[in-house]
């Protein structure tokens, strides 16, 4: 059967509007001390205090006092995580101690894995996604290759649901915002028994936003850009029986939200301006953009329409001395992209993509269970996935012949890709305790990695296209000349990695440990190859070693808690992708970095002074700096040695204070400030002063009203207090005359209603 033909599966789901409607949230509540938070970091239940690993864990408390709602808000309450992305919620860079790859092509992976209980998502299509019913967000720093799935020098993201389970009876949760810019969002879950052995959980959310940008162009007719669109629902049958405990899950999703809308930056500056600046520099074609960061200039609406669902199903059998666990899974997503890439008026760059994504993965495990010094488990994985995509550039603004210098009309570039990725692994991890409070943990993982890539690219005549949708029909019917001919590459690896870790408990309560990690990441293919069959590469492997050690602990009663770790990364090849100024257009390369080399120190406080009040702080700082970078040896300008990787601040900062006072017998006020930093970062490896951000601080802030047992809660809250304007991200296309920058989001305020059962 081809690879097709075995990824076809349902396409549709039902919103579930009626339970939206009806439901409410969890109550708010502190957090819960270390010592109570459960994780699943290795593979088996643990609470986060005995973890000898550094583990940054954001409870389903957590999300909600902190009005998390989709995946990309969890970086500000994680030192050393950057979030970004170019293109609104769809293929982000990701970012963590220094270690991610700054692209936007979605057929590539990032070193930082996502992860959705557990099972590793390989779309970074879907990875800004909506956050409820969660149980928690666990972040693991550093290489995972052991016990996780594929490609994880840089880490793990798991996103932990809420499952059923008969001990909980029917009990049901939701919440209801209207904020600024015309915000309303919903959310709900409910969960029943099914007689004495089953049980089932329903979950599902609405988030929707006006736009908060003004267009200014008055030819375009679009008024305010920015908004946000999306639906999603989860669907869970568990049955309970003896030592079997047997879970189903469907899930999908579906997002209408605009492109974040971009600034458009100018490369020809007056002979006094040094740095392109805003205001200051026009592009090719003589737009200079507006310093206003809410306001833009396009010419046509930039969406992105994603339709995502998946199922899934674990069997585990628990039996006295260990127990063995099946997990299989199975994802899609549709993807539909309009996007104006030079943010301007003119049609200098219009983006159009149609990708279709299949992915399935297999995992069976055994592991101890018992009481004894020696802990281990053992297991196999398997992945495979599948992506189609055409891209169509259309560049109609600069005139006949812009990318040839031949035809005597306007050009556009396209490229049709069809790649495809099998992974497999074996894994193993024991532990050992050799006396009292000391044990020692050693694991490895063989993984073989095969990726392929059929690709073919090509100019077409984009005459009258300007504001069209160009498929690949289209495209091809307009076909001029081929820039890269049918090719198919292909590359496999077998890599061994590992880990081994000793931790000691000083005392009851405080554990010191040491570990040092080897971390592997499969080659991938350039997506961004469009003009040159040099372009259309496979990259080697990146790997990663890691030197860490730690200390976390709190007094006897939980008062005051602390965790930080000291860290040092020899990384090799590292995947970087970089863009290229070119005569006529920009290029896309994809490339391994000789070697980069990461060293930081992070650390977590919290603090109970009162019972009332509860403070807490989290810093990293993170100094990665290439060592060993030449993209062109013949070129001297291209030496990137000594440059910061992307998205790498040297330093950020969290922190909060939380206070509850009885305002009323059975009710409570609570109050929170929040604040965070994120140093200054470059958006690109070369590090342009022109494509970076500077330190921001940004604050937010609730004051809730509600009953102590969380039945019913009134909030108000705001983020970015300040309204600071700030750039999250940017992207280089000099050779097109412009640079683009992305402004995040403005202050936003409102109220939350939350109700549970």
């Amino acid at each position: 059967m081809g690879a097709i033909g075995f990824f076809r599966a349902p396409t549709t789901f039902v919103l579930m509007a009626a339970l939206v409607a009806t439901c409410g949230s969890s109550a708010r509540a502190a957090n819960s001390d270390p010592d109570e938070i459960v994780v699943t970091a290795r593979k088996r239940t643990e609470t986060l205090a005995t973890v000898p690993a550094s583990v940054t864990v954001l409870t389903a408390d957590d999300l909600e006092a902190l009005q998390i709602k989709a995946s990309p808000e969890i970086a500000a309450q994680v030192p050393g995580l950057m979030w970004e992305s170019i293109l609104g919620y769809a293929t982000p860079n990701i970012f963590l101690r220094g270690i991610g790859n700054a692209t936007f092509n979605a057929n590539q992976a990032g070193p930082v894995g996502i992860h959705r209980d557990g099972i590793y998502q390989g779309s970074s299509v879907t990875y800004g996604f909506g956050l409820y019913d969660l149980d928690r967000v666990e972040v693991l720093k550093g290489p995972q290759g052991t016990l996780f799935g594929r490609n994880t020098t840089g880490g793990v993201i798991n996103f932990v649901t809420r499952k059923p389970d008969v001990a909980d009876g029917l009990n049901a949760n939701g919440s209801a915002t209207y904020g600024r810019f015309n915000e309303m969002d919903f959310a709900g879950a409910v969960g029943a028994p099914v007689g004495d052995a089953a049980s089932v959980r329903l979950a599902a959310q609405s988030l929707s936003r006006d736009g908060y940008v003004t267009n200014q162009n008055p030819a375009s007719g679009i008024g305010r850009e920015g908004k946000i669109d999306m639906h999603s629902a989860r669907g869970q049958f568990r049955v309970q029986s003896g030592a079997l405990d047997v879970l189903f899950g469907v899930r999908g999703a579906q997002n209408r939200s605009d492109v974040t809308p971009g600034k458009q930056l100018g490369v020809v500056c007056p002979a006094t301006v040094r740095v392109p600046a805003l205001g200051a520099c026009a592009d090719f074609l003589g737009f200079r953009e507006s310093t206003d960061l809410r306001t833009n200039s396009t010419n046509i609406r930039s969406m992105d329409k994603v339709d995502s669902w998946g199922t899934d199903g674990t069997l585990t059998w628990a039996g006295d001395g260990f127990a063995v666990t099946s997990q299989t899974a199975f994802d899609a997503n549709h993807r539909k992209l309009v996007n104006d890439s030079d943010s301007g008026p003119y049609t200098e760059a219009t983006t159009n993509a149609v990708t279709r994504y299949r992915q399935f993965s297999e995992e069976v495990r055994a592991l101890s269970n018992g009481a004894g010094p020696l802990t281990w488990i053992a297991g196999a994985n398997y992945y495979r996935d599948d992506l189609v995509a055409f891209t169509a550039f259309n560049l109609t603004a600069l005139g006949p012949g812009a990318l040839s210098q031949f035809f005597p009309v306007p050009e556009g570039a396209a490229q049709v890709l069809h790649q495809r990725t099998e992974s497999y692994a074996g894994f193993g991890e024991a532990g050992y305790a050799l006396a009292p409070g000391l044990t020692v943990t050693a694991g490895v993982r063989w993984t073989h990695d095969k990726r392929s890539a059929d690709i073919n690219a090509f100019l077409f005549n984009a005459a009258g296209l300007a504001t069209t949708f160009v498929d690949r029909t289209l495209a091809m019917a307009r076909l001029l000349m081929p820039t890269i001919p049918a090719m198919t590459t292909e590359r496999a690896w077998s890599r061994w990695g590992g880990r081994g870790v000793v931790s000691y408990e000083l005392q009851p309560q405080i554990m010191i440990y040491a570990g040092v990690a080897r971390g592997f990441k499969g080659g991938d293919f350039n997506g961004g190859a469009l003009f040159a069959p040099t372009e259309a590469n496979i990259t080697g492997p990146e790997y990663v070693t890691s030197f860490e050690a730690g200390v976390k602990g709190a007094t006897p009663d939980w008062r005051f808690g602390f965790d930080a770790a000291a860290f040092y990364y020899d990384f090799s090849d590292q995947q970087v992708s970089i863009l290229v100024p070119g005569s006529h257009a920009t290029l896309q390369q994809l490339a391994n970095a000789g070697k980069t080399g990461v060293k930081g120190v992070e650390g977590e406080v919290t603090l109970r002074p009162v019972e009332a009040l509860r403070l807490e702080a989290k810093a990293a700082f993170v100094d990665a700096r290439f060592v060993r970078f030449q993209r062109d040896a013949s070129n001297p300008t291209t030496n990137f040695a000594g440059n910061r990787p992307a998205f790498s601040p040297t330093f950020s900062f969290a922190a909060a204070a939380r206070y509850t006072a009885d305002v009323a017998q059975g009710f409570a006020l609570w109050t929170q400030l929040d604040t965070f930093y994120k140093g200054a970062r470059f958006f690109s490896v070369d590090n342009n002063p022109a494509l970076m951000q500077r330190g921001v601080w940004l604050a937010d802030g609730s004051v809730a009203l509600g009953r102590k047992d969380g039945r019913y809660t009134l909030t108000a809250w705001v983020k970015n207090i300040g309204d600071v304007g700030y750039f999250g991200t940017g992207l280089a296309n000099s050779g097109l005359g412009f640079l683009e920058l992305i402004p995040g989001p403005p202050r936003t305020f409102g109220l939350t209603l939350s109700a549970k059962y």
